[in-house]
């Protein structure tokens, strides 16, 4: 595995994996909006829970992820995407960055 950015959350872990999870909502004027949210496996965040740590230690200690060592990873991988859920939407940083953005400073 190649290092990889920091952690959105920690912003000190390194990102070991990211899954993309559609999601959408109806919007104010009755309209359907779909995107794609992110989910990271974080070797410092999600060391420690209990889904995610197996994968986190499989990732850590395997580099690199040969096909003969796929069987031993699709459990792991299959359970941390059955349990892996898109952080809230944080509506007050939302709307201050949407001022920020109005205001010239982005």
């Amino acid at each position: 595995m190649t290092p990889s950015a920091a952690c959105p959350r920690c912003r000190a872990g390194e990102v070991l994996a990211v899954l993309r999870v559609p999601h959408g909502w109806t919007n104010a004027s009755g309209r359907p909006v779909r995107g794609v949210r992110e989910v990271v496996l974080c070797a410092r965040c999600d060391a420690g829970h209990p889904v995610a740590g197996p994968l986190v230690a499989y990732l850590i200690v395997h580099e690199e992820v040969e096909p003969a060592q796929l069987a031993g990873l699709a459990p792991l991988l299959r359970r941390w995407m059955d349990g892996a859920r898109p952080s809230a939407l944080d509506e007050h940083a939302l709307r201050a960055e949407i001022e920020a953005w109005r205001r010239g400073d982005l």
